[in-house]
C-alpha cells in the first residue's frame, strides 16, 4: 500500500489515526495525478486570476503550504513550536515526482503535531478551537477533514487540466 508512506505510524487507533490514514490515501492519489502530467504540461502557466492556480506546479506547491499551514494551526492553539517547511515555493518542485517528497514531509509534520491527541477525548480535541484566515472556527479533527477535502478537490482540478 503505498499511501503509508507518507506516514511515520500508518494504523494508528482512534479518530486522528484514521484522519491521518485517509489524508494518506489521498496524498497518495494527488501525487500519482500529479506523476502522470507530462513535465512540460506540469510548470506551463494559463491566466488566472489565483496565483495558486495558474500551472499545475502552483497548485502542488499551494496544496504543500497548506498541508503544512493546516498542522501550524493546530500546532498553534497546542502551543507547539512553528517548524519552517524546507525549501522554497514552488522552485524546488520542478518535475512533477518531487512533490511526493514534499508533501510526504507536511503529512509526517502533521503526525508529529498530533502526537498526544491520538488518545484524547472528544472534550479535550474540542477545546482547541481556532479561527482560520478565510473566517471559520475548527477544531483539530476539522481541519484535518478540510485538508483531506482540499487534496481531492485539487487533484480533481489537475484531472480536468486537459492533459
Amino acid at each position: 500500500m503505498a499511501w503509508m508512506e507518507f506516514l511515520n505510524r500508518p494504523g494508528v487507533e482512534g479518530p486522528f489515526g484514521a484522519l491521518m490514514d485517509e489524508y494518506a490515501r489521498v496524498a497518495e492519489d494527488f501525487c500519482a495525478t500529479v506523476e502522470d502530467v507530462p513535465a512540460a504540461v506540469f510548470t506551463t502557466e494559463r491566466p488566472s486570476e489565483d496565483p495558486d492556480t495558474r500551472s499545475i506546479l502552483t497548485i502542488c506547491s499551494h496544496a504543500i503550504r497548506s498541508a503544512r499551514g493546516y498542522a501550524n494551526y493546530i500546532r498553534q492553539v497546542r502551543g507547539m513550536a512553528i517548524v519552517p517547511a524546507a525549501g522554497g515555493g514552488g522552485d524546488d518542485l520542478s518535475v512533477p515526482g518531487a512533490v511526493r517528497t514534499r508533501l510526504a514531509d507536511a503529512l509526517r509534520y502533521t503526525e508529529a503535531t498530533l502526537e498526544g491527541l491520538y488518545d484524547a477525548d472528544a472534550a479535550t480535541v474540542e477545546s482547541l478551537t481556532f479561527q482560520v484566515r478565510w473566517g471559520p472556527t475548527y477544531d483539530p479533527e476539522m481541519i484535518l477533514e478540510h485538508a483531506i477535502v482540499h487534496l481531492l478537490r485539487h487533484r480533481r482540478q489537475i484531472e480536468r487540466w486537459g492533459i
